[in-house]
């Protein structure tokens, strides 16, 4: 399957650009906005076809390595952004959305990462879907946060109001945090029947728990002190970046590869 992911992909992002491209006409009307959402959501659910095609061919759910995490990421990123745009049709979210989608995706056109059927026997649990799609979900909706993170950032520095964008961050920020703590406590419970703790603090728990924290933090800030636009906006982007690292980062330290985390790719 992996064999015609080039092709499917390609396709896919031809049709999120032409999307983005329909969306950025001037003064457009409501008729090409709906074009524009039409053609979104056929790349996306081109791409949910390719995962669910991979999946029947591997026998196993393809969350396995980082390239598999990264096609899960893209696709609800993707979805995460339709949504966002067709609450607020706010264009700059639709265009960085996509184009995150769209990074991921070519990242795994260069590097697709083929693997085998075979799953190493703590990977063959119950809870390893819901604990990855739960943690992927959160990360996309905490990505599309972070985007408007980058619009409140360059909003700032030209000394413009940023609360709506801070305020759209924060909506995002919420049901995110809340999958990501859903997350953690699903993989505690994999871990006690896996390996007969909730905790071990392996790399990848310790600073999973870390992005946790900055993102609790993030919320209490905004919570009590609401008027710190700069510190606010400052956190949301540093919180991600912990969470890039958590995510992808920990392969590439010198305690990493002791992870239990670290299967491949």
């Amino acid at each position: 399957m992996w064999q015609l992911f080039n092709y499917i992909s390609v396709t896919t992002i031809i049709l999120w650009v032409l999307s983005i491209a329909i969306v950025l006409i001037p003064k457009y009307s409501v008729q090409f906005r709906k074009v524009g959402l039409l053609t979104s959501l056929i790349g996306t659910i081109l791409l949910v076809a390719f995962i669910v095609g991979l999946w029947i061919t591997l026998e196993r759910p393809p969350m396995r390595t980082m390239a598999e995490t990264r096609l899960w990421y893209s696709l609800f990123v993707s979805i995460v952004t339709w949504i966002i745009y067709l609450k607020t049709s706010n264009k700059a979210m639709f265009v960085l959305g996509y184009i995150m989608s769209i990074v991921f995706l070519i990242v795994d056109i260069i590097h697709p990462e083929y693997q085998s059927k075979s799953l190493m026997p703590a990977l063959q649990s119950y809870w390893f879907i819901p604990h990855v799609v739960v943690y992927m979900i959160s990360y996309a909706i905490l990505g599309a946060a972070s985007i408007s993170t980058l619009k409140a950032f360059y909003y700032y520095r030209k000394n413009n109001e940023v609360e709506r964008d801070i305020a759209l961050s924060m909506q995002l920020v919420y049901p995110g945090f809340a999958f990501l703590t859903w997350g953690m406590l699903l993989g505690a419970f994999w871990a006690k029947i896996a390996w007969g703790n909730y905790w071990a603090w392996d790399p990848k728990e310790t600073w999973a728990l870390l992005t946790w924290f900055f993102y609790l933090i993030l919320i209490h800030i905004h919570k009590f002190l609401p008027n710190k636009k700069k510190l606010i906006i400052t956190l949301l982007a540093l919180s991600f970046i912990i969470l890039i690292i958590t995510w992808m980062g920990i392969k590439y330290m010198p305690t990493g590869m002791q992870s239990v985390h670290v299967y491949g790719g």
